[in-house]
């Protein structure tokens, strides 16, 4: 009996690599990152602005935002305050710089008397660029 060996190109190994899972993988983290990204940049804060036929979209880095959502709570940039906290922050941000405005951004299901509050806390201030925030109807 005799043996014979065959050589043929079957019995290689092939070294390369398949990448196309490597791509599907990654095209499928990229739309879930797309996806996501816009979930985590939005503000915290959630306020329905009350609706007015002269809003105009003024943003100025400088201002110091001050939010009060529907249910009262106060927020200083993203700090919640009391009224008391807020005179006395907003009072030292406007000592180490009075040119320096107030935006209101203020839910439109406020009680009106929390909003009065915050103008009485903010007028004893002296602070003159004041810009209650609305939105366009």
């Amino acid at each position: 009996m005799s043996f014979s060996v065959k050589n043929s190109d079957d019995d290689e190994i092939l070294a390369q690599i398949n990448i196309i899972p490597l791509v599907d993988v990654s095209l499928v983290l990229l739309i879930i990152f797309i996806v996501t990204v816009n979930h985590i940049l939005t503000p915290s804060i959630r306020i329905k602005l009350p609706q007015s036929s002269n809003a105009s979209n003024s943003s100025d880095i400088q201002n110091m935002n001050v939010s009060v959502t529907s249910e009262g709570v106060i927020y200083l940039d993203n700090d919640i305050v009391t009224v008391k906290e807020l005179k006395g922050r907003v009072g030292k941000l406007h000592q180490e710089n009075p040119e320096r405005g107030l935006v209101l951004n203020v839910d439109k299901a406020v009680y009106f008397q929390r909003v009065v509050d915050i103008l009485d806390a903010i007028n004893e201030l002296g602070i003159a660029k004041l810009d209650i925030r609305t939105i366009k109807n």
